[in-house]
């Protein structure tokens, strides 16, 4: 009989899950320039699906491999840099630009691009990206979660299953932070739709600091080795 769902391994689980990365930077995001709920809920979907993906190559020991091969290891974790590197550009050209040109949606490659929309399917696609493209998330989930299993339960069935609550809570959390996004996004639009300008100079605010944390995440990635 599996005990290992433990009330330490929830807390500990949502203290990693709240903590700042770019999957909530992405969520919020999303919201912001999306004006809607719906794609930073499919980009959600993706960062589930990919989290989901991570955790299958840590059964089956592929991040073991992966993080013993220096070559891959470095290619990856430089991939993930690049794509957080091109969204924080992306956003800050976007915080840049007057305040006219600031409702306009992501662009096709990325958050805070010209001319694409915001469809569920590249959303969904953001998302998959987003976790998919850091490697140290996989290496994480096969260091963390077998030390929830207990002596005499089955390993891998064990692991799989803490895997599957981890992520439960992490679609939580990401459901908790788009609404709440999403509320204080629309009572700002309500107290400055007299005030155009104001709107406009909020939304470069934000772009903007959501562009410092993209780059910064990136260089975290990049040389935290």
């Amino acid at each position: 009989m599996l005990t290992t769902v433990s009330p330490y391994f929830l807390a500990t689980s949502l203290l990693v899950i709240v903590s700042p990365g770019p999957d909530a930077v992405l969520a919020v995001h999303l919201v912001l320039r999306s004006g809607r709920r719906a794609p930073a809920f499919a980009g959600a979907a993706g960062m589930v699906t990919a989290g989901a993906g991570h955790a299958l190559l840590a059964l089956t020991g592929v991040s073991v491999v992966m993080r013993g091969n220096p070559a891959v290891w470095t290619a990856m974790r430089w991939t993930g840099a690049a794509v957080l590197l091109v969204w924080g550009v992306r956003a800050l050209a976007a915080a840049c630009r007057p305040a006219g040109g600031q409702d306009g949606p992501a662009g096709p490659d990325g958050p805070g691009g010209p001319g694409g929309r915001f469809s569920l399917r590249r959303s969904y696609g953001l998302g998959l990206l987003s976790t998919g493209s850091n490697p140290k998330v996989g290496v994480f989930l096969l260091a963390y979660l077998p030390q929830f299993a207990g002596r005499h339960d089955p390993a891998q069935r064990t692991v799989a299953l803490l895997a599957a609550v981890y992520l439960a809570l992490a679609a939580a959390w990401l459901t908790v932070l788009i609404v709440s996004t999403d509320l204080l996004r629309t009572r700002g639009a309500r107290r400055q739709e007299r005030d155009a300008g104001r709107r406009g100079r909020w939304r470069q605010a934000a772009e903007g600091v959501l562009g410092v944390l993209f780059l910064g995440f990136a260089v975290r990635l990049a040389w935290a080795g």
